[in-house]
């Protein structure tokens, strides 16, 4: 085991250099510098330049970068470049809120979703449990920060119980942002819970438990839990490394002073030095934490743990295995192999003697009228057949063509199309969908002008039937702006998807099939430092350096979900690759670029295409939240994201600016959410109900 977490410790290295030097760069390009905010107001330019050069940034992009891991290597992060505190003593300041932030909502979430999972799995298939997916599916699809406006105008409005933003009223500041913040991690925790313990429920060591008389709690708890725990305990822990990695959306809905929300400040204020510093310290973090999470595995599973034994002893114990059996039965291995020789030839006789008297006694009717030795009885036979006995033997003919037309075994994605159309969740999902794609169809037609054009006569008028979702401060049509928000939030979400999963499935691929080597370390290190980096901030940064725009979110976001398609994709094509119909592809002569795109990739196309439907509501999530942030879509141009962040100065007066947007893209989401559902359970009939 401590060779195991030295060597983790070890790969931490190139990772760290790999997302340093990322974020450097891409923040080192974005327009204007360090200097950008200073008030430079009474300078002259001499001055500025003799500035500049003191700060060494008219030097090159890489003797800068050099000059950065020089100070890291000594255990300087440097100072801000704005602030001028060091960025070590503004990290470790944040960094309690964050971790009780954190604590609070792991606490809320997993006490939550263990119990209500179980139940929801003892349940399967009634009502009870179609409520808990229902409710685990909104948790996973509502937008963090909408929810949270939703909760303060709820609870810090509505009913003064908790304080709407600060951390000034102690444990009461803490319970509205961490209800908020828990609701993707339980949601999340509640499906893992279901869908393990709906594959152990039914195993037989739990039928032989309370066969013997033992409570079902403790066949639950102790049996069927325990052997369902590493999928949930991998869902807790990655849910826990990213809210330690900072909550950028909800510290900014909450104005929480924690690490998610000085990344923000930091990239808005183009400081590169506390961004790339604040980006090390939080990727060490999930790095470390992930590390705790798979040495947990050892302790809750003792197969694991065995292979964490050094292999000297895995070797120690093999040789005296193999010395013991020698000494208790030295002669008996050759007798027991001569036996074994033997009883598989004897069966082998006896399976074949079967099929050679079954070919023997098959009726073979040519031969028989070409040979001169027949009977003339056969003949007679032959000739002696009537018309009716030819009709009824077509009619029988005909039967048995159409009972095998009727139950011919179907292709597999003719047989998930069936169980698509069956499965009521799915069916939703894409009558949502198409609703959203005639909405965006409609947005093509809508002038710009209708959209922006400000009208005082009607400023917030509430929902009628003139305003269907009522006016903002401008007069605007609110209802109109959110179908013209279709083309841009639906685009975005699919491009996006698409780029994640076209650069992902060729590195993922490319990866597997040259499994060991320099190649498949290479994508996995780069893989590994891209998801060590939380999604929204790596899409800040990027957005930051290539300015906000349709395309440039599709990047953004599109490289943030790169990771999680290059490990789907990765374990599918290690599945395939060694299957006989690839050895057969070989053998004829194919080269290994043909025979992974042409053989292996489309016979694992399963679990892509699952990971794809998933990845797209995703991606509308993190689209919005940048718009939320103002790292999206520019004004004056309507996304459902900006309106949310506009409509919550009025959330008290004016309400329904905030909900209708958010509502859209919680249906939007939930559409995809459902329809990944569907395709998962139609290609693994093990998780259907």
């Amino acid at each position: 085991m401590i060779r195991y977490i030295l060597r983790r410790l070890l790969l931490l290295i190139p990772v760290i250099v790999l997302v340093s030097f990322m974020v450097f760069t891409l923040m080192d390009l974005a327009p204007g510098d360090a200097m950008s905010g200073w008030d430079l107001d009474g300078m002259s330019v001499e001055e500025i330049a003799e500035l500049r050069a003191d700060m060494g940034l008219d030097d090159p992009l890489l003797v800068r970068y050099g000059r950065y891991m020089l100070r890291l290597v000594r255990g300087d992060l440097g100072v801000g470049d704005h602030s001028g505190i060091s960025v070590w003593e503004n990290f470790i300041t944040r960094l309690p809120n964050t971790l009780i932030l954190a604590l609070a909502t792991v606490i809320i979430g997993v006490t939550i979703a263990l119990p209500l999972g179980i139940f929801a799995a003892r349940r399967a298939g009634k009502i009870s449990d179609n409520i808990t997916t229902a409710f685990t599916m909104m948790g996973m699809s509502m937008p963090g920060f909408w929810l949270g406006i939703l909760m303060i105008l709820l609870f810090a409005y509505v009913l003064p119980w908790f304080p709407a933003a600060g951390f000034n009223h102690g444990l009461r500041s803490v319970i509205l942002p961490a209800v908020v913040s828990s609701m993707t991690l339980l949601a999340a925790c509640t499906r893992q819970t279901r869908s393990s313990m709906l594959e152990v429920l039914k195993a037989d060591y739990l039928r032989t438990a309370r066969a013997k008389g033992v409570p079902e709690k403790v066949v639950i708890r102790k049996h069927a839990l325990g052997n369902a725990l590493i999928p949930i305990v991998t869902t807790i822990g990655v849910s826990i490394a990213l809210a330690v990695s900072g909550t950028a959306v909800i510290e900014a809905v909450f104005a929480w002073p924690g690490i998610g929300r000085l990344i923000v400040e930091a990239v808005a204020a183009r400081d590169v030095t506390t961004t790339t510093g604040v980006v090390i310290l939080t990727t060490i973090l999930y790095v470390l934490i992930l590390l705790l999470v798979d040495l947990a595995y050892a302790f809750i599973d003792p197969r694991i743990r065995a292979q964490y034994a050094s292999s000297k002893k895995r070797r120690k114990k093999a040789t005296v295995a193999v010395a013991e059996a020698k000494d208790t039965t030295p002669a008996a291995t050759p007798a027991l192999a001569d036996d074994a020789e033997i009883a598989a030839v004897r069966l082998d006789e006896q399976d074949n003697v079967p099929l050679a008297r079954a070919a023997s006694e098959v009726p073979q009717p040519t031969q028989s009228v070409q040979t001169e030795a027949a009977p003339a009885e056969a003949f007679v036979s032959f000739a002696t057949v009537t018309d009716d006995d030819v009709q009824k033997e077509a009619v029988t003919i005909t039967s048995g063509e159409s009972v095998l037309r009727k139950h011919r075994k179907r292709s597999r994605g003719g047989e998930a199309f069936r169980h698509l159309l069956r499965n009521p969740g799915a069916m939703a999902g894409m009558v949502i969908l198409g609703i959203m794609v005639i909405l965006f169809i409609v947005s093509q037609f809508i002038p710009f002008e209708s959209v922006t054009a400000a009208n005082m006569q009607y400023r917030f008028s509430s929902p009628s039937l003139q305003f269907p979702f009522g006016t903002d401060n401008m007069g605007r049509n609110l209802f109109i702006r959110v179908i013209y928000a279709t083309r841009f939030s639906l685009p975005i979400g699919l491009g996006a998807t698409s780029v994640a999963a076209l650069i992902g499935v060729f590195l993922g691929s490319i990866s597997a099939f040259y499994e060991g080597s320099v190649a498949d370390e290479v994508v996995m290190r780069f893989s590994d430092s891209l998801a060590s980096i939380p999604g929204i901030l790596l899409g800040m940064v990027i957005i930051t350096t290539l300015g906000r725009s349709v395309p440039n979110l599709i990047i953004a976001i599109g490289v943030s979900a790169v990771p999680v398609f290059v490990r789907i994709s990765r374990a599918s094509v290690l599945t395939l690759k060694g299957s006989e119909f690839v050895e057969a592809a070989k053998a004829i002569g194919l080269s290994n670029f043909r025979i992974l795109y042409t053989q292996v990739l489309p016979n694992g196309l399963a679990p892509i295409m699952i990971t794809f439907t998933a990845s797209l509501g995703m991606a509308i999530l993190i689209s919005a939240g940048l718009s939320f942030l103002g790292f999206g879509i520019p004004i004056p141009n309507p996304e459902w994201g900006q309106l949310v962040s506009v409509g919550r100065e009025t959330i008290r007066s004016a309400p329904w600016l905030t909900i209708f947007p958010g509502l859209f893209i919680m249906l939007t989401v939930m559409a995809f959410n459902l329809l990944g559902d569907g395709l998962r359970d139609a290609f693994d009939p093990k998780l259907k109900k």
